[in-house]
Protein backbone atom coordinates (compact mmCIF):
# COMPACT_ATOMS: atom_id res chain seq x y z
CA UNK A 1 0.00 0.00 0.00
CA UNK A 2 2.64 2.68 0.85
CA UNK A 3 4.35 1.25 -2.11
CA UNK A 4 1.18 2.05 -4.22
CA UNK A 5 1.35 5.83 -2.25
CA UNK A 6 4.47 6.85 -3.50
CA UNK A 7 3.72 5.92 -6.78
CA UNK A 8 1.01 7.35 -7.27
CA UNK A 9 2.66 10.46 -5.33
CA UNK A 10 5.52 10.55 -7.88
CA UNK A 11 3.23 10.24 -11.04
CA UNK A 12 1.25 13.20 -9.85
CA UNK A 13 4.58 15.34 -9.05
CA UNK A 14 5.77 14.32 -12.81
CA UNK A 15 2.41 15.35 -14.55
CA UNK A 16 2.36 18.29 -12.05
CA UNK A 17 5.52 19.26 -13.19
CA UNK A 18 5.07 18.35 -17.26
CA UNK A 19 1.78 20.94 -16.57
CA UNK A 20 4.00 23.85 -16.30
CA UNK A 21 6.39 24.34 -18.85
CA UNK A 22 7.15 27.57 -20.21
CA UNK A 23 10.70 27.10 -22.13
CA UNK A 24 12.50 29.83 -24.00
CA UNK A 25 14.49 28.68 -26.43
CA UNK A 26 17.38 29.73 -28.51
CA UNK A 27 19.18 28.02 -31.47
CA UNK A 28 21.80 26.99 -29.22
CA UNK A 29 19.58 25.05 -26.97
CA UNK A 30 19.01 21.70 -27.58
CA UNK A 31 15.40 21.44 -27.39
CA UNK A 32 14.79 24.28 -29.89
CA UNK A 33 17.36 21.53 -31.94
CA UNK A 34 14.95 18.52 -31.36
CA UNK A 35 12.00 20.51 -32.06
CA UNK A 36 13.67 21.98 -35.53
CA UNK A 37 14.59 18.38 -36.26
CA UNK A 38 11.46 16.54 -35.24
CA UNK A 39 8.47 19.21 -36.12
CA UNK A 40 10.40 21.92 -38.61
CA UNK A 41 10.23 25.36 -39.37
CA UNK A 42 6.36 26.13 -40.46
CA UNK A 43 6.75 30.01 -41.41
CA UNK A 44 9.18 31.68 -43.57
CA UNK A 45 12.95 32.66 -42.54
CA UNK A 46 14.32 31.61 -39.44
CA UNK A 47 13.35 31.63 -35.75
CA UNK A 48 14.93 33.16 -33.24
CA UNK A 49 12.78 31.92 -30.55
CA UNK A 50 10.49 29.18 -29.63
CA UNK A 51 8.74 29.42 -26.44
CA UNK A 52 7.09 25.99 -25.62
CA UNK A 53 4.44 26.26 -23.32
CA UNK A 54 1.89 23.85 -21.04
CA UNK A 55 -0.30 24.51 -18.41
CA UNK A 56 -2.94 23.02 -16.90
CA UNK A 57 -5.44 21.29 -18.65
CA UNK A 58 -3.44 22.61 -22.11
CA UNK A 59 -1.63 20.95 -25.05
CA UNK A 60 2.22 21.56 -25.86
CA UNK A 61 2.02 24.75 -27.68
CA UNK A 62 4.61 25.80 -29.74
CA UNK A 63 5.66 29.59 -30.42
CA UNK A 64 7.82 30.35 -32.84
CA UNK A 65 9.51 34.00 -33.78
CA UNK A 66 11.33 34.16 -36.79
CA UNK A 67 12.93 36.77 -38.65
CA UNK A 68 13.50 37.21 -42.82
CA UNK A 69 14.88 39.24 -45.38
CA UNK A 70 12.70 41.69 -46.12
CA UNK A 71 10.46 41.73 -48.99
CA UNK A 72 9.95 45.52 -49.14
CA UNK A 73 12.90 47.84 -49.75
CA UNK A 74 14.23 49.83 -46.30
CA UNK A 75 16.57 53.08 -45.77
CA UNK A 76 17.23 52.20 -42.40
CA UNK A 77 19.20 49.24 -42.47
CA UNK A 78 21.43 47.59 -45.32
CA UNK A 79 20.21 44.44 -44.53
CA UNK A 80 16.21 44.95 -43.32
CA UNK A 81 14.38 41.97 -42.07
CA UNK A 82 10.56 41.08 -41.79
CA UNK A 83 9.50 39.37 -38.38
CA UNK A 84 6.85 36.52 -38.39
CA UNK A 85 5.51 35.17 -35.50
CA UNK A 86 3.05 31.86 -35.23
CA UNK A 87 1.32 29.85 -32.37
CA UNK A 88 0.94 25.92 -32.81
CA UNK A 89 -0.16 23.26 -31.07
CA UNK A 90 1.40 19.58 -31.30
CA UNK A 91 -1.16 17.29 -32.42
CA UNK A 92 -0.82 13.40 -33.05
CA UNK A 93 3.29 14.04 -34.32
CA UNK A 94 2.58 17.34 -35.76
CA UNK A 95 1.70 20.62 -35.38
CA UNK A 96 -1.60 22.75 -36.38
CA UNK A 97 -1.49 26.50 -36.80
CA UNK A 98 -3.88 28.41 -34.26
CA UNK A 99 -2.25 31.69 -35.19
CA UNK A 100 -0.09 33.74 -37.31
CA UNK A 101 1.81 37.18 -37.45
CA UNK A 102 3.73 39.33 -39.70
CA UNK A 103 4.84 43.17 -40.05
CA UNK A 104 7.13 44.35 -42.40
CA UNK A 105 10.24 46.64 -42.88
CA UNK A 106 9.61 49.30 -45.52
CA UNK A 107 10.82 53.05 -45.70
CA UNK A 108 11.81 54.31 -42.83
CA UNK A 109 10.18 51.75 -40.74
CA UNK A 110 12.01 48.26 -39.31
CA UNK A 111 10.14 46.00 -36.78
CA UNK A 112 11.65 44.44 -34.18
CA UNK A 113 10.52 42.01 -31.42
CA UNK A 114 11.20 42.49 -27.68
CA UNK A 115 11.95 38.95 -26.64
CA UNK A 116 12.06 39.86 -23.04
CA UNK A 117 8.94 40.79 -23.12
CA UNK A 118 7.21 38.11 -25.36
CA UNK A 119 5.24 36.01 -22.59
CA UNK A 120 2.75 33.25 -22.05
CA UNK A 121 1.12 33.58 -19.23
CA UNK A 122 -2.74 32.74 -17.37
CA UNK A 123 -3.37 36.28 -15.62
CA UNK A 124 -7.34 35.06 -15.59
CA UNK A 125 -6.51 31.41 -14.21
CA UNK A 126 -8.84 30.11 -16.83
CA UNK A 127 -6.76 27.31 -17.48
CA UNK A 128 -6.35 29.01 -21.84
CA UNK A 129 -2.88 30.85 -21.84
CA UNK A 130 -2.55 34.17 -23.17
CA UNK A 131 0.22 35.22 -25.88
CA UNK A 132 2.21 38.86 -25.33
CA UNK A 133 4.00 39.46 -28.21
CA UNK A 134 5.73 42.80 -28.32
CA UNK A 135 7.23 44.39 -30.84
CA UNK A 136 8.74 47.91 -31.43
CA UNK A 137 8.65 49.73 -34.60
CA UNK A 138 11.65 51.52 -35.44
CA UNK A 139 12.39 54.40 -37.33
CA UNK A 140 13.77 57.64 -38.49
CA UNK A 141 12.68 59.52 -35.21
CA UNK A 142 10.76 62.10 -37.32
CA UNK A 143 7.11 60.89 -35.19
CA UNK A 144 6.81 58.75 -31.90
CA UNK A 145 7.63 55.30 -32.35
CA UNK A 146 4.69 52.64 -31.74
CA UNK A 147 5.32 49.97 -28.96
CA UNK A 148 3.01 47.16 -29.59
CA UNK A 149 1.73 44.71 -27.10
CA UNK A 150 -0.22 42.04 -29.22
CA UNK A 151 -2.62 39.64 -26.65
CA UNK A 152 -3.49 36.54 -28.44
CA UNK A 153 -6.83 35.04 -25.77
CA UNK A 154 -9.70 32.53 -26.36
CA UNK A 155 -12.83 32.99 -26.02
CA UNK A 156 -15.06 31.12 -23.20
CA UNK A 157 -15.71 27.70 -24.68
CA UNK A 158 -13.88 28.04 -27.47
CA UNK A 159 -10.14 26.91 -29.15
CA UNK A 160 -10.29 29.78 -31.69
CA UNK A 161 -7.80 32.58 -30.82
CA UNK A 162 -8.46 36.28 -30.90
CA UNK A 163 -6.94 39.51 -31.05
CA UNK A 164 -6.29 42.61 -29.08
CA UNK A 165 -3.66 45.18 -29.24
CA UNK A 166 -2.60 47.97 -26.72
CA UNK A 167 0.06 50.40 -28.16
CA UNK A 168 2.56 53.24 -26.69
CA UNK A 169 3.81 55.76 -29.00
CA UNK A 170 7.50 56.88 -28.00
CA UNK A 171 8.49 60.39 -28.36
CA UNK A 172 11.41 61.54 -30.19
CA UNK A 173 10.52 65.30 -31.00
CA UNK A 174 9.77 67.82 -27.99
CA UNK A 175 6.68 68.32 -29.41
CA UNK A 176 5.48 64.89 -29.34
CA UNK A 177 3.57 63.39 -25.82
CA UNK A 178 4.00 59.44 -24.37
CA UNK A 179 0.54 58.16 -25.00
CA UNK A 180 -0.98 54.94 -24.36
CA UNK A 181 -4.32 53.91 -27.52
CA UNK A 182 -6.01 50.44 -26.76
CA UNK A 183 -7.85 48.50 -29.58
CA UNK A 184 -11.89 48.05 -28.80
CA UNK A 185 -10.83 44.16 -27.88
CA UNK A 186 -8.46 45.23 -25.63
CA UNK A 187 -10.88 47.22 -23.81
CA UNK A 188 -13.09 44.27 -23.18
CA UNK A 189 -10.44 41.87 -21.83
CA UNK A 190 -10.63 40.94 -18.16
CA UNK A 191 -8.89 43.29 -16.02
CA UNK A 192 -6.22 40.83 -14.73
CA UNK A 193 -5.08 40.91 -18.82
CA UNK A 194 -4.86 44.37 -19.33
CA UNK A 195 -3.16 44.98 -15.98
CA UNK A 196 -0.34 42.52 -17.69
CA UNK A 197 0.48 43.64 -21.08
CA UNK A 198 0.19 48.18 -19.94
CA UNK A 199 2.59 46.68 -16.89
CA UNK A 200 4.55 45.18 -19.81
CA UNK A 201 4.70 48.77 -21.78
CA UNK A 202 4.94 50.51 -17.94
CA UNK A 203 8.61 48.34 -17.86
CA UNK A 204 10.26 49.02 -21.07
CA UNK A 205 9.09 52.76 -20.40
CA UNK A 206 10.98 52.59 -16.83
CA UNK A 207 13.75 50.73 -18.33
CA UNK A 208 14.35 53.50 -21.35
CA UNK A 209 15.54 50.62 -23.31
CA UNK A 210 14.38 52.07 -26.77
Amino acid sequence: MRTLTLLLLIITNSLAAYSQINQRLKPKDQRYKDIIEELGNPLEGKPLMIINYMGNKTGSYLWYFNERKAIKPSYLSDKPTDILSGIYIEDHGGILEKVTFKDYAEGLSQPQFLFDYCLVKDMDNNNSPEFYLTYFMNSDGLDAKPLKVIVYTTKPNSNEFYKSKVTAYIPYQEEDKYHIEEDSNFKQLPVSIRKQALGILEQIKKKNIL
